[in-house]
């Protein structure tokens, strides 16, 4: 069947489509999973509204691109992207486009994740070891990386699709059981039975029962959810017992980035965030921050809120987003960038990407410009160097190129695209509907004969797919690992 929404084509026994998260028809032959109905909970109690302190505006963490735009959080989307990053939509695996291979960032990110990385026989998923044998046979409908030494599979039954979680051995560990499920981060995954979300331990034990309905109920990280008043017009940070931990009614997020289980870059030393200062909008629509205990560590009248990266949080001011304006602030609060930045992103390695009238440049701490705005987009720095994008009259598109620091071009606008990698020596390009890696001075390292490819991973290993529908493994200086190939390698 078809996506009615993004038309891509979903396998029978999904009740969502794993591209875009919208729910399906029910299908004639397949019923859905009909969940045990938990007794209700409580309401919470309203607390008071705690009333903002000193001015600090903010703003959330434009990831590496700048003119990323922020949008509302919705709990069903996230959910399915989840699935998509955690889950592994390895089932279906037509060529994912490399906007959707933006680095995660964590420092482990890997490959061969315990030394196996899924792949693709058929209609089945399994997992191999570095030497490309067999580790787990070919079994399951859908299989993600191992994470926290557990990968979440999915088995299609005959009325129905479940997911449950193996080790490295693959040995059942958790049996399928779920409607969707989560991969483990720090101990801890979400699962849905019908419509209905909770979260579970290591030994399938819940940690908070499956008694809310899965867009009522945010993992905050550090046991603290934030849950949705039975009213619907505020929600409570909460423990995993339900009970409240902090007095402040907080308005419904508004991006993704609070969720540990759904954002890659949660834990990573990357951009040296500070993930313990939790960004949350209040009630009254202005953002505060909380710590990893719960507790309000500083207030803002502001309207926009990002982690402390390197430092420095980016801060936005303005009641309508299209009339909001960046700058920046300290740990204190202090604005040191006054807002005036149609768009900021997090500082890394002492730069800032900004934007001012859709032209993009980079800043330092003082706010001085180091390049001024002249290009379309401007990445994070990451290693050095920064992705900027330009317009190309004679190609009628968008071309990719890398900047230093210093905002010397390194290489001109002239890909498709341009993304990092998480080893820190390769860019990957597209070109021509081909892919290939740079190094970080632009020099082409690998060439682009690649039908498709992932980035190169922190333990030196990327996925590339050779022909039309086979995949291998190659390493840093671009040689195969192994001579055999797959209908799909990687999550």
């Amino acid at each position: 069947m078809f996506c009615s929404n993004c038309g891509n084509q979903v396998a029978d026994g999904l009740s969502f489509c794993p591209n875009c998260g919208t729910k399906l028809a029910a299908q004639p032959d397949i019923q859905p999973v009909i969940p045990q109905q938990p007794e209700p909970q409580a309401p919470i109690q309203q607390p008071p509204i705690q009333q903002a302190q000193a001015p600090i505006p903010q703003q959330p963490v434009i990831q590496p691109a700048a003119a990323a735009v922020k949008k509302p959080f919705d709990k069903k989307q996230i959910i399915k992207l989840g699935l998509i990053a955690g889950a592994a939509v390895v089932a279906i695996a037509a060529i994912i486009g490399i906007a959707s291979r933006v680095s995660g960032g964590s420092s482990d990110k890997a490959l061969f994740n315990d030394g196996l990385v899924p792949f693709r026989s058929g209609e089945n998923v399994g997992f191999l070891n570095k030497d490309g044998e067999i580790a787990i046979t070919p079994q399951y409908y859908t299989a993600s990386d191992f994470s926290d030494g557990l990968a979440c599979v999915c088995i299609k039954g005959k009325d129905k699709a479940q997911f449950g979680y193996i080790n490295k051995k693959g040995e059942t560990v958790i049996s399928p059981q779920y409607d969707y499920a989560s991969s483990f981060k720090d101990g801890i995954a979400e699962v849905v039975i019908g419509e209905y979300a909770g979260f579970i331990d290591k030994k399938g034990k819940f940690i908070v029962d499956a008694q809310y309905k899965y867009e009522d109920i945010i993992y905050v990280g550090y046991n603290m959810f934030l849950i949705e008043d039975s009213s619907g017009d505020y929600w409570t940070l909460c423990d995993k017992k339900g009970k409240k931990i902090n007095e402040t009614r907080f308005d419904e997020p508004e991006d993704s980035t609070i969720c540990p289980l759904f954002n890659e870059e949660w834990g990573s030393d990357k951009y040296k965030t500070d993930w313990k200062t939790i960004p949350l909008k209040m009630e009254t629509g202005k953002y505060c921050y909380i710590n990893n205990k719960g507790k309000t560590v500083l207030e803002t009248p502001y309207d926009e809120a990002g982690y402390f990266c390197d430092g420095i949080a980016s801060v936005g001011i303005g009641e309508y987003s299209s009339e909001r304006k960046y700058g920046y602030i300290n740990k204190k609060g202090e604005a040191i960038i006054s807002p005036q930045y149609d768009e900021a992103g997090i500082f890394s390695e002492g730069l800032a990407s900004v934007g001012v009238d859709m032209m993009y440049g980079y800043i330092n701490k003082k706010g001085e410009y180091v390049v001024s705005p002249q290009y379309d987009y401007a990445s994070a720095i990451n290693n050095g160097v920064g992705i900027i994008r330009e317009y190309s009259k004679r190609d009628d598109d968008y071309r990719y190129g890398i900047v230093n620091k210093k905002g010397k071009v390194l290489c001109e606008p002239q890909y498709d695209d341009i993304d990092f990698c998480e080893d820190n020596k390769h860019l990957l390009f597209e070109s021509n509907d081909k892919y290939g890696y740079l190094d970080y001075k632009g020099k082409v390292v690998i060439p682009n004969e690649y039908k498709n490819a992932t980035e190169f991973y922190s333990d030196g290993y990327a996925a590339v797919k050779v022909t039309d529908d086979k995949w291998t493994v190659i390493n840093g200086k671009g040689d195969k690992i192994w001579n055999n190939f797959f209908d799909k390698v990687g999550s």
